[in-house]
């Protein structure tokens, strides 16, 4: 293994070390529900769930837990899981 590599290597160990330096912009993930798989999407701040107590409510279950997965990870502002 080359010098270069041994420092992209420890570079990628620093920065996993240091997840707020990760900001998610958006994605989409399947969510495996008890009950149901659902698609979870992120984007630019706002959440959206194919679930139906999202429908009514604007956040659910599958939303708060990407939150609480995500942590720093997410701008300040979205981290408003109770």
């Amino acid at each position: 293994m080359d010098s270069s590599m041994i420092s992209k290597i420890q570079k990628a160990k620093e920065y996993a070390s240091e997840p707020h330096r990760i900001q998610f912009k958006q994605f989409t993930v399947q969510f495996d529900g008890i009950h149901d798989g659902h698609t979870v999407t992120y984007n630019e701040g706002q959440w959206h769930c194919d679930c139906h107590y999202f429908e009514g409510h604007g956040i659910c279950s599958h939303t708060m837990a990407m939150e609480r997965v995500l942590g720093v990870m997410l701008p300040e502002r979205e981290q408003e899981t109770p």
